[in-house]
């Protein structure tokens, strides 16, 4: 705990209210969706991204570079959702860049594992994928890309 507020204090003024903000918002996306539909999540997401408003909320994301974005979503995310955290990471990263009128879209994929089915979400823009390795992206079979 120590260690994370360290890293935390490190951060400049800006980064540490942006990763507030995005903390907030990991905790709604918990809530929203366990009891929303993924689809609809991601739909709110987006309009309210393009709005004049709600795409205003995060103020200091457009002085950060897509790297730090990333950065501050994982660690958000992580934060709220200590597992599975990718489909959090991918909505806020997904969130801060449309926010910013980039066109990137949410990708879904699974892969089988023995007996277990895994899934993974990962955030591509221009086919270039953003916070993820292809080696990691890699064993997943794409199933969904949203916007497509």
């Amino acid at each position: 705990m120590l260690s994370k507020l360290r890293r935390f204090a490190d951060l400049p003024p800006i980064e540490q209210a942006l990763l507030l903000q995005l903390t907030a918002l990991s905790l709604g996306l918990r809530v929203a969706l366990s009891s929303v539909p993924l689809h609809l999540v991601a739909s709110f997401i987006s309009r309210a991204a393009s709005s004049s408003r709600l795409g205003r909320i995060l103020v200091p994301h457009a002085h950060c570079a897509t790297d730090r974005l990333v950065a501050l979503a994982d660690m958000a995310a992580a934060v709220s959702h200590r597992n599975s955290r990718c489909l959090p990471r991918t909505l806020l990263l997904f969130w801060l860049l449309r926010a910013r009128g980039q066109p990137v879209s949410i990708c879904l994929g699974v892969s089988k594992n023995q007996t277990q089915l895994e899934g993974h979400a990962w955030v591509e823009q221009g086919g270039v994928l953003l916070g993820d390795t292809f080696s990691s992206v890699n064993r997943y079979a794409l199933m969904f890309r949203w916007p497509a």
